[in-house]
């Protein structure tokens, strides 16, 4: 299928607004992956936190980035998408800082919840810009260098972190960020030109985003609390029931409402649906692989940080690299494929760990596998925020990416939570404990990821729904 031609001064004006954009979004692309490094260092600093304290310096960033991706979206169209990307950027760097300095965990913790606001302010105006400067033709194309830039950051820290924990310590990981943002700020406000909603958008209903808050937290809170408290646990029992209960009346909510914090009429978009619950269902998987990695190689193998962090870098690498590749090919031949091919490797990648789990080290069959599952999850991320963008309006471009990020961060925060719940305090040197039911779920994530791609092209002859 021949692309149709595009301006090519129209061309250059995109890629730099992408290469800014980019530098932007590098320090919070690299945050999601360089934690799960120092989480193990922060065990060391903190020895007397339990797993289910250290998990929530994982969770309260996605967590409240969850609940305020949508709400912060409709405020960058009210104030204006530059302004909004330049807050966003100041706050998680700031919020950075105080990471550094976090004098305890309950402190780290509140101030990677406050990374987490910033995330949400920056990321979907940074989305909204890069969607918005390149031509429909080409749309895919940008999406996935886009989506590339933060794997290749993402892939940068694990051996990022593994490295400074090995020259110093976990702090290090967070002043990185300093620098970046600093830099990111002076390039946005000479390149970036500001963008407002002529109609000035009202703010999306309030309440449902603390009750993505409260949903969220809730499930989050009765896994990881369920192995130190039990299951029968009053105040597990009552997360366990309560955020699935929040999350239903919060769907409810959101057919009613009249401005929704998750529109419903996205969904009426067969590809947009699908890929949403695409990425839900892989990033469990993606995310949960992190943490269940980093406790198999420095619990089970007695590998250092370092050498652990450096392990864990062939599938962020790979993820980069494949990422724009995939978000081309699924400018040419369709999204669909790819995201049915990659899923199908990253499901082989965890088959291939699990039956070769065990106490000797076999640096072989790990590098091979994660290799494969890297591969396989490039192919998967930049052709589903392909198939997510495919058919929106460009009004609805930054409520779309906002849902789109939300769904990752759900997801992420769910892989965590499931993974911390499954493998809890049974790993021990030499012993692989419960990590054969970790990776059945992390290869379940990618079969039903599978299944959805297989769904996700829309059928000839079938218009789009219009958004009313």
């Amino acid at each position: 299928m021949q692309q149709a031609a595009v301006d090519p001064a129209v061309m250059r004006r995109a890629w730099l607004v992408l290469v800014v954009v980019s530098l932007a979004s590098f320090q919070t692309a690299m945050s999601l992956s360089i934690i799960f490094v120092v989480y193990a260092d922060l065990k060391e600093s903190f020895p007397h936190a339990s797993e289910a304290e250290l998990s929530w310096v994982i969770n309260s960033f996605t967590i409240v980035g969850a609940a305020t991706l949508v709400i912060c979206g409709v405020l960058g169209e009210r104030w204006g998408r530059r302004r909004t990307l330049m807050a966003g950027i100041a706050v998680f760097t700031l919020a950075s800082a105080g990471a550094a300095l976090a004098p305890s965990t309950g402190a780290l913790i509140v101030a990677r919840a406050l990374q987490g606001f910033g995330t949400s302010l920056s990321l979907p105006m940074g989305a909204a810009i890069v969607i918005e400067a390149f031509p429909v033709a080409r749309r895919g194309t940008g999406v996935g260098a886009w989506s590339a830039n933060g794997a290749v950051a993402a892939a940068m820290g694990p051996s990022v972190g593994a490295l400074l924990v090995h020259v110093g310590d976990w702090r290090w990981a967070f002043w990185l960020n300093v620098p970046f943002g600093v830099i990111a700020l002076a390039f946005i406000g000479k390149v970036i030109q500001e963008h407002r909603n002529p109609q000035t958008p009202e703010l999306p209903d309030r309440l449902g985003a603390l009750m993505v808050l409260a949903g969220v937290g809730g499930v989050v809170f009765a896994l990881v609390q369920s192995r130190e408290w039990s299951w029968a646990d009053p105040v597990v029992l009552a997360a366990l029931i309560g955020g699935p209960l929040v999350l239903v009346l919060l769907a409810w909510r959101s057919m009613r409402h009249r401005l929704p914090v998750i529109d419903p009429r996205l969904f009426q978009f067969k590809s947009f649906r699908l890929g949403n619950y695409g990425m839900l269902v892989f990033s469990i998987a993606f995310f949960g692989h992190q943490l269940v990695g980093v406790n198999y190689l420095t619990i089970v193998w007695e590998l250092t940080i370092f050498e652990a962090g450096m392990l864990l870098t062939p599938v962020f690498v790979f993820t980069g690299l494949l990422s724009a590749l995939s978000g081309r090919w699924a400018d040419r031949w369709g999204p669909a494929r790819f995201v049915v091919a990659g899923s199908l490797m990253w499901t082989g990648g965890m088959v291939w760990q699990w039956a070769t789990l065990g106490g000797e080290e076999d640096l072989v069959a790990w590098v091979l596998s994660v290799t494969l599952a890297g591969i396989g999850s490039g192919l998967v991320w930049g052709s589903l925020f392909a198939v997510m963008v495919a058919d929106l309006p460009s009004d609805f471009l930054a409520s779309g990416s906002s849902v789109a990020q939300t769904m990752m961060r759900v997801g992420n925060a769910f892989g965590v939570a499931i993974a911390v719940t499954v493998i809890g305090a049974t790993l021990a040197v030499g012993q692989v404990g419960n990590l054969g039911t970790s990776y059945i779920m992390l290869a379940a994530g990618g079969a039903v990821t599978a299944v959805l791609g297989v769904r996700c092209t829309q059928p000839r002859g079938m218009p789009a729904p219009a958004l009313k």
